[in-house]
């Protein structure tokens, strides 16, 4: 197959990998930096300072599609010359105009990690950790109108251990991505796949970022915390307010787990124990152990 990939970061190498592995033509690529900075300022970045999708392209010879939005007339132009089989997009904020769905002869395709309808939108690899999931996964879908509501086409799911951060579900959803992508061509090909239409009972749209999502309120549950913390790793360090010797202070949190202090009598957000940088807090349901820096 001729494929073009849209994407950034570590779910754009899984799509491309998996599909050069298993014999396919990467034509070419939509890098997200492409959307994020204009032509003079990407220009003078791609020499003092590349991305890493910008390397991981040129590593690999492929073609570095300069269009400024899959919205624009250049990546039109640019999809009709390269007349792929398919659009493969793996982590994409931009909707897809409906001429550009219409182009490939199996459409534009979406990476999305989550086993949807559940978790649709941005950072489902928080949701998944914050709402308490066990397991999560990787969809693909076919692209419609809307943000991940297509049609499925194929998933696969794997556990949320209780250590993993936000970034480790993104590295693992990466890995079960690349996988697929292999087996996902080879059955379009074939006509194997029957695209199942998504429940929207079951739909769940998650906001992100929303104001305060990294600033810890005591009236939470311990668990629920420490989930907050986990889910937003690496990306944000959560903080929080803590009043010591009669003055607040904004600590920023290094570490959290659920504590084995005794939070009766105490009320949310009261310190049970305090050593050094290390706070046992009261939380609306047990208590956490804090470590700030």
């Amino acid at each position: 197959m001729r494929i073009v990939v849209a994407g950034y970061d570590k779910m754009l190498a899984a799509l491309i990998s998996g599909a050069k592995f298993n014999g396919h033509d990467v034509v070419g690529v939509l890098r997200i930096d492409r959307v994020r900075y204009s032509k003079p300022a990407l220009f003078f970045k791609d020499i003092f300072n590349p991305s890493k999708d910008f390397s991981f392209i040129k590593s690999h010879k492929l073609y570095d599609i300069k269009a400024e939005s899959v919205k624009s007339k250049k990546f039109y132009d640019e999809i009709k010359r390269l007349n792929p089989d398919i659009i493969l997009v793996g982590s994409w904020s931009e909707k897809f105009p409906d001429e550009i769905l219409k182009l490939p002869k199996y459409g534009v395709i979406n990476c999305h990690p989550s086993l949807l309808p559940k978790h649709r939108g941005a950072n489902p690899y928080f949701w998944a950790i914050y709402s308490g999931d066990s397991k999560t996964g990787v969809t693909f879908h076919i692209m419609d109108e809307n943000f991940d509501t297509g049609k499925i086409l194929m998933q696969a799911a794997f556990d949320i251990t209780p250590d993993m951060t936000g970034g480790a579900l993104k590295n693992k959803a990466a890995k079960v991505a690349e996988l697929m992508v292999g087996e996902l061509l080879k059955d379009l090909e074939c006509g194997k796949i029957i695209p199942v239409v998504q429940d929207e009972e079951k739909a769940t749209y998650d906001k992100y970022p929303y104001p305060d999502i990294d600033v810890i309120d005591f009236m939470e549950p311990a668990i629920k915390i420490c989930a907050r913390v986990r889910g937003l790793r690496p990306w944000v360090y959560c903080s929080c307010v803590l009043c010591v010797n009669g003055i607040e202070k904004v600590y920023r949190i290094k570490n959290v787990k659920v504590s084995d202090k005794d939070f009766c009598g105490y009320n949310a957000g009261d310190i049970i124990n305090v050593c050094d940088k290390i706070f046992d807090i009261a939380c609306l349901e047990g208590a956490v152990q804090i470590n700030v820096f």
